[in-house]
């Protein structure tokens, strides 16, 4: 079968790397030894690997805004987006609702436990505080809404200067609060804008890395190298590093663009379904493991390499059998 001509293999392929970074993030969540190298090095390397979704994001709005309607646009980002984000939000949502209120929630707004049915779950929707990743809808929203604005940025392209400051602000603003969904929108907004800027002008920035690849290749590692320890101003740091990554891995998978494992592409495919259901996994597994079977690792290495394979063998499978049983309706179930 042809391919359309927008398609963009190594951006394809992309969002496969992507989604890696995004789990192997999230399987560190609640280690206690945060000292040892083995966590250092894991947690620095996939920490915040949302700069990479958020950039993909940006970089096929502005690929694919020939012929933008933004009615039309609304419509599928709630049929592909927010219609799965309500269906995966419910079970977590029940036991967060009927269980008591955990102690992270009351830490976030102590009257938590004294609000209404109605306005807890109003409030865990808006700020996806319901389970660990799903603060990334409300946000990304956020960027649906603003489209014309930002599609008024790219059909004037000297308004890409804008992103000078936005980099500023992101440094200034760096990622905490997750919750706070205002203020994670003004952080990624420099990540969003410059996705849109490496494809608008994505023939230009391959004739650049083609020509300063060597010099950007060592900048990169140096970075990722620096991040490796505890140093002032860390946040920014690591917000760097994920930027530079993006320029790295689109220049590097455009080059060995016939090298790249093909599983890279099968995750890319159902990349948004591992998004939203991977978390699920990731508490199921640790729970199995640690309270069922009573197994106790020690090493963060083999233990983040044991979840890691085993959050994304049955996140794939479950979303195999979704899809085998739904068919294409399952992209409106749990997002692919």
């Amino acid at each position: 079968m042809a391919q359309s001509k927008t398609y963009l293999n190594y951006i394809h392929n992309f969002r496969g790397v992507a989604i890696i970074f995004v789990v192997g993030g999230h399987i560190l969540y609640g280690w206690h030894d945060k000292s040892s190298i083995g966590y250092q090095i894991i947690n620095s390397v996939f920490q915040n690997g949302t700069v990479l979704f958020i950039f993909i994001a940006g970089y096929l709005f502005q690929h694919l805004s020939r012929g933008f309607e933004y009615k039309s646009y609304l419509e599928k980002k709630v049929t592909n987006v927010l219609l799965p984000y309500l269906i995966v939000s419910l079970p977590i949502l029940l036991v967060r609702l009927y269980s008591g209120a955990p102690d992270y929630l009351v830490e976030l707004e102590p009257d938590y436990a004294h609000w209404s049915v109605a306005h807890r779950c109003f409030w865990l929707l808006i700020t996806g505080a319901h389970l660990l990743p799903l603060w990334f809808v409300p946000m990304i929203t956020l960027f649906y809404l603003c489209a014309p604005l930002l599609l008024a940025i790219d059909r004037r392209p000297r308004y890409y200067w804008v992103l000078i400051l936005l980099v500023i602000v992101s440094l200034l603003v760096p990622r905490k609060e997750l919750e706070n969904i205002p203020r994670m929108f003004i952080h990624f907004l420099s990540v969003y804008v410059f996705g849109m800027f490496c494809s608008h002008y994505k023939n230009e920035l391959l004739e650049f890395s083609k020509r300063w690849w060597q010099p950007m290749t060592a900048l990169t590692v140096v970075v990722v190298i620096a991040s490796l320890f505890k140093i002032p101003l860390y946040d920014q740091m690591m917000y760097v590093q994920k930027m530079l990554l993006c320029w790295f891995f689109i220049y590097w998978l455009w080059r060995w663009d016939a090298h790249v494992p093909k599983i890279t592409g099968f995750l890319a495919e159902i990349s948004f379904g591992i998004f939203f259901v991977h978390f699920y996994f990731v508490i199921g597994l640790r729970y199995l493991q640690e309270r069922v079977l009573h197994i106790e690792i020690r090493e963060i290495v083999l233990y983040w390499s044991i979840q890691f394979i085993g959050v994304m063998v049955t996140t794939s499978l479950f979303i195999w059998v979704m899809q085998k049983i739904f068919g294409k309706r399952s992209r409106m179930l749990i997002g692919c």
